[in-house]
This record gives structure tokens, C-alpha cells and sequence, in this order.
């Protein structure tokens, strides 16, 4: 069988040695081939070459990999760090709307729950996978809510009970939903 490749190459017959030309063929030559083969020449037609590939690429498929984790696989999931995230950012809310106009530290608290906010929706935002859960919206609305009267009224201004009942509400079903998976 005689297989030719991209560039001239020697093709060996059993009796002399010549130089072919290169040639478009269909077979997609790994070696060169002489007249008997040996283990060590391996041809592959173009059919033969797309099974194989297509063989290949099925079997990925169906193994797909885990999702990555921080570090060799360790560290928590993507699930448990958006648990954590919100349950935290709720209490820290809570915590600075429970506290009086005048108490010391609220301004700090008010600063540190801007800092939480920010990060947390700029982490949260564009992961589809969060985006779409009830938990994500209700606390999105709420951290609006509150976001908005800071920015408009400034830090001394008291938080209107109507508003923070509202923003109590949402924060109580969010985190039934966060008990959920939701």
C-alpha cells in the first residue's frame, strides 16, 4: 500500500527507492507507508478520521467535568457562597436599619452596609444561575430600596418605618427561599 503525505517523501518499494511527488489525496497520512506494513504506519481516510473524532467528542460530552472549585476542587460551591453571601448581607441591613438616627456607629454601619451592597451585586449580577432565583429578587429589591434612601437622603436622615417594614418583608421571604434553595 502505498500512502503519500503533504511534502515528497521516499516511498519504498521492495526492490528500489524513488522520490514521489506530493499528490492531494482524500487519505490523511500519519507515516509514510511501504509496500508491507509495519507497527509502527498507521493510515486514516477521511471517514475513518470523523468517526473517531465524533467518537471522541460524544464521550466528552457525556462526561462533562464538575464545576470548578477554588483550589484543586476544594472551597465551596457556587450555591453555598451565594447562601453565605446573602444571609450576611441581610443581617448586616437589618442590623443598620434597627439602629436610631444618632447612634454612634451608624454612619460606619451605613458606609460598611454601602461597601456589602456594591459587592454583592457586582458579584451577583451577571451569574445567570443566581439571577433567576426568587431569593436574588427579593433581596435585589430590598438592597435597592435601601441603596436608594441613603443616596437620596444622606446618613441622617431616619429610614420611614412603611419602607423598612417593606424591606423586612422581603428580606423574611428571601431568606425562606435561601432555606429552600431558592
Amino acid at each position: 500500500m502505498f500512502a503519500i503525505s503533504a511534502a515528497p517523501a521516499c516511498v519504498r518499494d521492495a526492490a528500489r527507492t524513488r522520490v514521489a511527488p506530493a499528490k492531494r489525496s482524500r487519505a490523511t497520512s500519519v507515516v509514510v507507508a511501504s509496500a508491507r506494513a509495519t507497527s509502527g504506519d498507521v493510515t486514516l481516510d477521511r471517514r475513518q478520521f470523523v468517526r473517531s473524532f465524533a467518537l471522541a467528542a460524544a464521550t466528552l460530552g457525556v462526561s462533562a467535568p464538575r464545576e470548578a472549585r477554588a483550589f484543586l476542587g476544594f472551597g465551596e460551591s457556587k450555591e453555598a457562597a451565594y447562601s453565605t453571601d446573602t444571609k450576611a448581607i441581610i443581617e448586616q441591613v437589618k442590623a443598620t436599619l434597627e439602629m436610631a438616627p444618632g447612634t454612634e456607629g451608624r454612619e460606619e454601619s451605613i458606609n460598611k452596609t454601602r461597601t456589602m451592597t456594591n459587592a454583592w451585586v457586582a458579584k451577583y449580577r451577571r451569574d445567570n444561575a443566581t439571577t433567576g432565583k426568587p431569593s436574588y429578587g427579593q433581596v435585589y429589591s430590598a438592597l435597592n430600596a435601601v441603596s436608594g434612601h441613603f443616596n437620596n437622603f444622606g446618613t441622617k436622615y431616619p429610614f420611614p418605618a412603611k419602607r423598612r417594614d417593606r424591606v423586612f418583608d422581603e428580606f423574611k421571604s428571601a431568606e425562606l427561599l435561601l432555606e429552600r434553595g431558592r
